[in-house]
């Protein structure tokens, strides 16, 4: 993007700002952040304008959601899980959208095999979509709160009347469940697609 990144002094303390409504903390956070979310999002979705999409709806949602972000421990890991999740949510809706198919289709321009790329990352989603929802009950609920509602594993807990314990065991199993079905149907584009979306670190 060409910009130098803004640095942060505190981050923790920015997002206890935030989550107290304070403005100029959400600046501070938007400015350092929107930098380094824009080419992790764009490598993913390889579309300018829906990265750029995707990044406004992160922001949006973190607006919104501020009340819940006072006891964020790890600020960076919480925005990427969201941009992955939200990046994610985008991929799946290409399978029943033709619009997004089309928009999706001008950041693959510069790719000869444009055609082929997209049904790929189609595929992708669609299989991923199978193996969820071979998830028992809770397991699946679980997954969905953490990665399509991008609840930290506390909130998943509090929300569910659960152990933090319960929930980092559902989802290491999902996980590994998830990545089983991809490496036997899918083949290794749709495993490196799985791996980036839901990188158990964030």
């Amino acid at each position: 993007m060409g910009k130098a990144i803004h640095r942060l002094i505190n981050e923790t303390e920015l997002f206890s700002g935030l989550a107290r409504g304070d403005e100029r903390c959400f600046d501070a956070i938007y400015n350092h952040y929107s930098e380094r979310l824009f080419p992790y999002v764009d490598k993913m979705i390889r579309s300018r304008t829906l990265t750029e999409e995707i990044i406004q709806d992160i922001f949006v949602q973190l607006w919104i959601n501020r009340h819940l972000l006072e006891n964020v421990q790890y600020p960076t890991s919480y925005l990427f899980h969201i941009a992955a999740n939200k990046a994610l949510t985008y991929l799946k809706k290409i399978a029943n959208n033709q619009k997004l198919v089309d928009k999706m289709a001008v950041g693959y321009l510069d790719y000869s095999n444009e055609t082929e790329e997209q049904l790929i990352v189609r595929e992708s989603a669609r299989i991923i979509e199978m193996a969820v929802a071979q998830l028992p009950e809770q397991r699946r609920l679980i997954w969905e709160l953490s990665r399509n509602e991008g609840l930290t594993h506390q909130q998943i807990a509090d929300r569910l009347g659960i152990s933090t314990s319960t929930v980092n065991n559902q989802l290491g199993h999902a996980i590994q469940h998830v990545r089983s079905f991809l490496e036997n149907r899918a083949g290794l584009l749709s495993l490196s697609i799985f791996i980036l979306l839901s990188d158990s670190k964030l």
